[in-house]
C-alpha cells in the first residue's frame, strides 16, 4: 500500500457521505495503491453502516476499511489509524469535514515521494460554508482552521520566529517519523479536544514532536482541502467560546513546543507566563473597554488573550463555574 487516508470520526454519520463522495472522484491515483481507513472514534450513531455501505460499490484500484477505536480522544483515533496502516509509510489525514480536492491524494502521495527526508506537511484549508458568511468571517477564520499560507512551499523550521506548525486538517505524515518522534498516547499531554472548556492542541503536540526531531516538517501548497462549517459554528456565542478555548490552549502546546529534557525546567516560568499574558491581557482590555460590547472582533480576541492567561492553570479553570468569568457576550 503507498497511501493511506485515515478519517477520525465521532458521530460523523451524518458528514461522511460527503467526504466519501469525494474520495471516490479522485484523480491522477491510477499508479498509486491507496486505500482510506476509517476510524470510528466510539461513535453512537449509524458510522459503521454507512462506510459498510460504501464499501459494498467502492472503487477500483482502491480500498476502504473500517476500524473502531472505544478510547474517546482524536490522539487515540490517530494512534489507531498508524496502527492500521500496515504497509503505508505516508498517511494523511482527514476530519469527517475535510473535503479534499479531486487531486489531493495525488498530489499528497507524490510530494511525500519527491522529499523523503520529510516527516510531515501540510496545505491550503478554504472554508465551505452553507450560507453567506458573516462580516466578520475573515477576521475569526483562523478560529475556525481556514488558512491559506501561499502558493509556494516551504519548510516551517524549529528556529523560525514566530514559530509555525502545518494545520492538522488535510496533513501527511510518513509513518517512519511518527513513530520516530512520537510517544505513546498515555505519555502526551493533550489526548483532544476538552468539551468545557474547548481548549484543544492534539495535533499540534504530534506536530511539534516531528518538528524538534530530524525529519522535517512542510508546507505543499498543491494540496488543499475544504473545511465544511455548518451555520451554528459561525454564531457568535460559539466563537466567543472557541476563541477562549484557543487561548486556553496555548501553556500545553506551549510546553509541547519544547525538547522533553527542557520540560522540567517549565514550571518555574509560569509565574513570567502569568505576569507577561496578565499585563498585555489587562492593556488589552483598557484598550478597547469601550468597543468589547460592539466589536465582535475585538471581543473574540480578549476572549483569546483571557483563555491564555488561565492556561497555565488549566486544570484548576475545569473545575470552576463557566458563570463566574467574564462573559462579554451579555454585552453584545
Amino acid at each position: 500500500m503507498d497511501f493511506t487516508v485515515a478519517i477520525c470520526t465521532y458521530n460523523g454519520a451524518e458528514r461522511l457521505p460527503e467526504v466519501l463522495d469525494q474520495l471516490l472522484h479522485q484523480v491522477g491515483t491510477e499508479d498509486i495503491d491507496w486505500e482510506v481507513l476509517v476510524v470510528d472514534n466510539n461513535s453512537n450513531d449509524d458510522t459503521a453502516g454507512i462506510v459498510a455501505h460504501y464499501a459494498t460499490n467502492w472503487r477500483q484500484g482502491s480500498q476502504l476499511r473500517y476500524v473502531f477505536e472505544a478510547k474517546q480522544g482524536a490522539t487515540y483515533a490517530r494512534y489507531r489509524a498508524v496502527q492500521e496502516a500496515k504497509s503505508s509509510d505516508l498517511i494523511g489525514f482527514l476530519d469527517d469535514d475535510n473535503l479534499p480536492a479531486d487531486n489531493w491524494v495525488a498530489e499528497a502521495y507524490r510530494f511525500g515521494c519527491d522529499r523523503p527526508q520529510v516527516g510531515a506537511y501540510g496545505g491550503i484549508i478554504h472554508a465551505k460554508l452553507d450560507e453567506p458568511p458573516p462580516p466578520y468571517f475573515e477576521q475569526i477564520k483562523g478560529y475556525l482552521t481556514i488558512y491559506n499560507r501561499g502558493a509556494t512551499p516551504f519548510q516551517y523550521k524549529r528556529s523560525d520566529k514566530p514559530r509555525r506548525i502545518p494545520a492538522a486538517p488535510g496533513s501527511v505524515i510518513r509513518k517512519q517519523a511518527w513513530q520516530d518522534a512520537v510517544p505513546p498516547p498515555e505519555k502526551l499531554l493533550i489526548p483532544g479536544r476538552d468539551e468545557k472548556t474547548m481548549a484543544a492542541g492534539e495535533d499540534a503536540e504530534i506536530m511539534f514532536y516531528i518538528q524538534n526531531s530530524k525529519w522535517e516538517v512542510w508546507h505543499n501548497p498543491k494540496l488543499e482541502i475544504w473545511h465544511h462549517i455548518p451555520p451554528h459554528r459561525l454564531e457568535e456565542a460559539y466563537l466567543l467560546r472557541l476563541a477562549r478555548g484557543y487561548g486556553l490552549s496555548n501553556h500545553l502546546t506551549r510546553v509541547t513546543r519544547f525538547y522533553r529534557w527542557q520540560r522540567p525546567f517549565l514550571p518555574f516560568l509560569i509565574p513570567f507566563f502569568t505576569l507577561r499574558d496578565g499585563f498585555k491581557l489587562l492593556v488589552y482590555y483598557r484598550q478597547n473597554e469601550d468597543f468589547l460590547s460592539k466589536n465582535f472582533i475585538k471581543a473574540c480576541e480578549f476572549q483569546s488573550q483571557l483563555g491564555r492567561f488561565y492556561s497555565p492553570f488549566l486544570g484548576i479553570y475545569k473545575k470552576l463555574p463557566v458563570k463566574g468569568f467574564i462573559n462579554v457576550k451579555k454585552k453584545i
